[in-house]
């Protein structure tokens, strides 16, 4: 003999479900809006709901509709509950609906459960509340002026709160223009001396253009409400999205006015001078805020990064070292930028005291690359490619430091080495364009011509409009094979590409050189050498100068080369090669 189910009211199990369900979000994607309220603190009273009975298909539709929104279909959910609503009455089943149609901003059914929901729950103003807001978003003010009548003749101490709201809605792209700054200036009228009421008026004539009357409501809010910076933060930051120095300007007059701002606000004028690149101005700001706020960590960071910036090394290590100890939260990249600071006073051993304390997290592998470069530069290569090792969680990252293996090996004058780094890292990624460049390079370095060649053919096979790769085979088939119409052909396709890089062109002009073209070679390698004065751009154009009888010339530049660059292992080449005296 089968059972038969047990009858229980809607209300009481509704109830039990609802609160159950009450944690389900919708997912990240669609986030909540924060006007609107939790169920639990606008629930209707028990004694008016509906006593419905519980039956399968409600119970299967609220467990539906939940287990929808918790898998991201929050848009489904919504419907559901609506018909749900339709059905059973329940102005619980009308809330949720419009909660879930809001959030995937979904405003026709929306507003159609907001509506269901006043009318079930005549006495919410929650309901009222939302269905504003949504026939605004909708750009429906006619529908929207009785209810925000409404709630302000109801709930007269919400007024703050309603005007801050029309604030938001009115400068939204679809706030409703001019029929929405109508609305609000005949609202906010019977609240002359409400700074809500105030804000709410500028923010729609700033949405409508009409400056004046912007410039008078601040000008009423200085008066009225000196210290609410809410306003004029939303100004700045309405300016500053078009122009970093007209929002510094207009901050720098309403904080004249306002001597009782907040220190936030204080501070963000500064950090607009810092946008605007007007670093000497921005630190003597930040500088006058600090002498009034000496602990503070955020003006510390500010002052000591823009001394940084402008090479006061002293101040800046100072004023850094103060913001570690007022807790800044960003420790390690403090720690990260005190030992570059100390690098650049040629303190490594500070520097390196600086990067060992720097921890896990963004700056950890920056920190880790600046000791093994310490290490290296002071003969220890074992230790700083052993430092090195088995770090990095992401490809690129692994990459980057295999790049950076090679660098330390080539500088320690051990190209071997940095191949054998190269290729192990290949074994891993064989087809980082990067590693295949890199070991290209070295191989060149190791006069091996026939490998570099071919790791930048299998760059060209995966990118074969690569111009760095291009020019790179253009160079190598010039400078290590008699190829070189071959490499004139490859080398003009990556000028095509990039007409003005210094490099290609110093390729470029390398190349005719090879094939006797020495009039063109020296016009190109002196357009090469104005914009990159690079010792082996000037190497070459000295050899193309020597070649045409114009020695004196070649010369000049091969001295003036070796005065920065003492030793430069191509310019003596060439000189040696050809005769020429130092």
């Amino acid at each position: 003999m089968r059972m038969k189910p047990l009858k229980r009211s809607l209300p009481l199990l509704l109830a039990l479900l609802l609160a159950a369900c009450a944690g389900v979000k919708p997912p990240a994607a669609a986030p909540a809006l924060p006007e609107a309220k939790p169920a639990a603190e606008s629930g209707p009273d028990e004694a008016k709901l509906p006593k419905v009975e519980l039956t399968p298909e409600i119970l299967y539709g609220v467990l539906a509709g939940e287990i929808a929104a918790r898998r991201g279909a929050a848009g489904s959910a919504g419907l559901t509950y609506l018909d749900l609503a339709r059905e059973t009455r329940d102005p619980r089943m009308a809330q949720r609906a419009a909660e879930f149609c809001l959030l995937t901003g979904q405003l026709k059914p929306a507003t159609e459960a907001l509506r269901l929901w006043i009318e079930l729950d005549p006495d919410s103003l929650p309901a009222r509340e939302q269905l504003f807001i949504t026939l605004m978003r909708g750009g429906k003010l006619a529908e929207s002026k009785p209810l925000l009548e409404e709630l302000l003749r109801l709930e007269p101490q919400r007024a703050p709160a309603i005007f801050v709201q029309l604030a938001r809605l009115s400068s939204r792209p679809d706030g409703g223009g001019g029929q929405s700054y109508q609305l609000v200036r005949e609202l906010a009228g019977r609240y002359p001396d409400l700074p809500e009421a105030r804000f709410a008026v500028l923010a729609a004539a700033a949405d409508s253009n009409d400056q004046a009357a912007v410039d008078r409501e601040f000008d009423h809010l200085a008066r009225i409400a000196p210290k609410w910076d809410l306003p004029v933060a939303w100004q700045v930051d309405r300016l500053r999205r078009k122009d970093m120095n007209a929002a510094a300007g207009f901050l720098q007059r309403e904080l004249a006015r306002r001597p009782d701002a907040g220190l936030e606000l204080q501070i963000a004028y500064p950090r607009l001078l810092v946008g605007a690149k007007r670093f000497p101005e921005a630190r003597a700001a930040f500088e006058s805020l600090l002498k009034t706020h000496p602990d503070n960590p955020d003006l510390l960071y500010a002052t000591g990064l823009l001394a940084y910036q402008m090479r006061d090394l002293k101040t800046a290590a100072a004023r850094l070292q103060g913001a570690l100890e007022q807790h800044y939260p960003e420790q390690d990249f403090v720690r990260y930028t005190l030992g570059q600071i100390a690098e650049d006073e040629r303190d490594d051993e500070r520097a390196e005291n600086w990067y060992r304390q720097v921890g896990s997290g963004q700056q950890y592998l920056p920190a880790q690359s600046r000791l093994a470069m310490l290490e290296a530069a002071d003969g220890k290569l074992d230790e700083a490619l052993g430092r090195l090792s088995g770090l990095g969680n992401t490809d690129q990252e692994k990459i980057s430091l295999a790049l950076l293996q090679s660098q330390l090996a080539r500088e320690a004058k051990q190209p071997r080495r940095a191949y054998d780094l190269l290729t192990q890292a290949l074994q891993r990624q064989p087809k980082a364009s990067e590693l295949l460049y890199e070991r290209s390079l070295v191989s060149d370095m190791l006069g091996n011509a026939g490998n570099a060649e071919r790791d930048l053919k299998q760059i060209l096979k995966d990118k074969p409009g690569d111009a760095q790769a291009l020019n790179a085979l253009g160079y190598t088939l010039a400078n290590r094979t008699t190829r070189y119409q071959e490499a004139y052909g490859y080398i003009e396709k990556a000028l095509k590409a990039e007409p003005d890089n210094p490099v290609i062109l110093d390729s470029m002009g390398w190349a005719q050189y090879k094939l006797g073209r020495l009039e063109a070679a020296r016009k190109t390698l002196e357009k090469a050498y104005a914009a990159m004065p690079d010792p082996e751009v000037g190497a070459h154009l000295g050899e193309v100068l020597w070649k045409l009888g114009r020695r004196d010339e070649a010369l000049a530049v091969w001295r003036k080369e070796l005065i920065q660059h003492p030793g430069h292992d191509v310019i003596s080449e060439a000189m040696q090669r050809l005769g020429a005296k130092p």
